[in-house]
């Protein structure tokens, strides 16, 4: 018994993250209210001209609706605002389908109500409860726009407002262009939504949290690309070396990890002076930086720019919690033969940058 117990106490470990299907920033929640609250606006002005008077009083509360939505979304609830609209949108179909047919082709509006809520089931991670919500409100719009259309086709819809032959196929044009349109932005805005969660993504993948350069895999797959380059192509050099912060664990010991991190991001500081050049780098493990050299570079300029990176390092002046903290950096390169792969490739600048920081440290050694 106690076992059991304990077994429904363990921690959950899975830590999986999930979200709740708000693909929508608030600047383009309030551009969808605001338009919705200006079409409604013109829809009361036809539903006055018609004498459709059911229409015209939940066409009001439609209006008053969107006017709840932007001050909502003005306090920061989307969620909310969204099933709001939604909501809205499916009862006014529903309304103006009774009251008016289907002529006037106010069921097409479902079409890209479906397409807006439906969007969001497909997006990774998407927590059970609005993944539910969203499922249900589907089969709503489903049965809801069958049922319409069943009733309609048996003459069972109570419909008391009819308009002109004329009229209606106009109306029937203008719906079906709006929600036409409406599934367009939707997914629009989706699409653009989730590419830039994804680019949001891979820059996280790419790139080392501290420093924010690349991260050792990143680096890695670069200096792959740029070896398979040098084999396809003639008159480029390529080089590489390691750099590695001296007596960086000392610097750890003595002023903290955090004065350690400032180190870090500092020394990256003085690599960018380079990028321009061409340098290439990132991060390839605690205190360690890869650095490939620019492609227009001879071996001897690379050793040359190795050593100005030295030099600006070594005059650092890096100051945490009111203690200067001062570093140099030692520095192994390899210059490229068609004999070595990467992985001897890159334990050739490693080897040197043992020679560098056997020899004394702050230097570096190229040959």
């Amino acid at each position: 018994m106690r076992r059991k117990k304990d077994k429904e106490n363990l921690r959950d470990r899975t830590y999986q993250e999930t979200y709740d299907g708000d693909y929508l920033d608030s600047r383009q929640y309030m551009v969808v209210a605001v338009s919705l609250f200006v079409t409604h606006s013109f829809m009361e002005l036809f539903y006055i001209w018609t004498g459709c008077t059911p229409m015209v009083f939940i066409n009001i509360a439609s209006i008053m609706i969107y006017v709840l939505s932007a001050l909502l979304i003005s306090k920061g609830h989307q969620l909310v605002t969204v099933w709001l609209m939604e909501g809205e949108i499916f009862w006014h179909v529903i309304f103006a389908c009774i009251f008016m047919g289907l002529r006037c082709g106010y069921q097409l509006w479902l079409f890209g109500t479906f397409s807006s809520i439906f969007l969001p089931f497909f997006i990774p991670n998407l927590s059970k409860r609005p993944k539910a919500a969203i499922g249900i409100y589907a089969v709503c719009i489903v049965v809801g726009f069958e049922t319409l259309v069943l009733l309609d086709r048996h003459d069972l819809l109570p419909t008391e407002y009819q308009v002109g032959d004329k009229l209606a196929s106009t109306l029937y044009y203008i719906n079906a262009a709006l929600g036409f349109i409406s599934i367009m932005i939707y997914t629009s805005i989706y699409n653009q939504r989730m590419s830039a969660k994804n680019r949001e993504l891979q820059y996280v993948a790419d790139h080392d949290g501290l420093t924010g350069i690349f991260n050792r895999k990143k680096t890695q797959s670069i200096l792959e690309a740029e070896i398979q380059r040098q084999k396809e192509t003639t008159g480029e050099r390529l080089a590489v070396a390691i750099l590695d912060i001296d007596f960086f664990k000392k610097v750890n010991d003595t002023y903290g990890h955090q004065a350690g991190d400032e180190v870090l991001v500092a020394v990256t500081s003085c690599f960018r002076r380079y990028q321009e050049k061409g340098l290439l780098y990132g991060r390839w493990g605690g205190e360690e930086f890869l650095l490939i050299s620019p492609e227009t570079y001879s071996y001897e300029e690379f050793a040359e720019l190795l050593n100005n990176l030295r030099e600006d390092i070594q005059s650092l002046e890096i100051s945490s919690e009111g203690q200067l903290i001062k570093v140099t950096a030692s520095m192994g390169a390899a210059d490229y033969e068609e004999s070595l792969n990467l992985d001897k490739f890159i334990q050739r600048a490693d080897e040197r940058l043992y020679i560098a920081k056997e020899s004394g440290r702050n230097r570096v050694v190229s040959k």
